[in-house]
């Protein structure tokens, strides 16, 4: 009776154990993770020229930035106070947009009555723009300058919470793009691999590819 025990009691620790363990995956480790680089991708350089007028109709009176978000992503929510900070600080200097991964046709309307902010906001359910910019996680940047080329583009911050103040890349880039500088060979060596959450587009792509190559 007495081993029946220890054993029952091992069999529980164990299961609670990987129980936590799970959770802290799920939670946290996973997206402190360099984002899996999906079979189908095809890198896009910063410098390089964007065509993107018939998807957004850009103003090219001003740079442009495109904030990725995919509103599953823990990572892109956490991340909305300070895209927010930063979209009300440079509104006079840089055009903003939402460009939304989502097979949620009505995402747009819902990210619009949830964050209450007056900037476009995109659909990219097929994900032509993050195909045509080179992204693959969320929540990423690209900035755009006034010829549509890449300034910027990757992670907002080294934290997932965006709470280092001195490893806020977009905040930094921006300011360098405003004063008309290029941007800093020093930013550029603290660029990581993207870390967050695979765009839905990408996980569709790769689901694919799986059920392809099992027939």
């Amino acid at each position: 009776m007495k081993n029946k025990r220890i054993i029952s009691f091992l069999l529980i620790s164990m299961c609670i154990c990987g129980f936590i363990c799970w959770i802290f995956w799920t939670q946290e480790i996973q997206y402190a993770l360099p984002t899996p680089v999906p079979a189908q991708f095809v890198d896009v350089k910063m410098g390089e020229h964007v065509d993107l007028n018939d998807q957004l109709k850009i103003n090219n009176n001003k740079p442009a930035l495109l904030h990725f978000f995919n509103a599953s992503c823990p990572c892109s929510r956490f991340n909305m106070q300070e895209f927010e900070s930063m979209a009300h600080r440079y509104k006079k200097d840089i055009r903003f947009y939402v460009v939304l991964q989502s097979e949620d046709e009505d995402a747009v309307t819902k990210f619009k009555k949830k964050y209450e902010l007056d900037l476009p906001v995109i659909l990219d359910k097929s994900g032509m723009i993050s195909d045509k910019c080179g992204i693959y996680s969320t929540p990423q940047a690209v900035i755009l300058d006034k010829h549509s080329s890449i300034y910027f583009k990757g992670n907002y911050n080294a934290s997932r919470y965006c709470t280092r103040r001195e490893t806020r890349f977009v905040e930094m880039a921006i300011d360098s793009l405003v004063a008309n500088r290029p941007l800093p060979i020093a930013l550029k060596n603290m660029l990581t691999e993207p870390y967050g959450c695979t765009l839905p587009s990408d996980e569709v792509s790769q689901s694919n590819n799986l059920v392809f190559n099992l027939f």
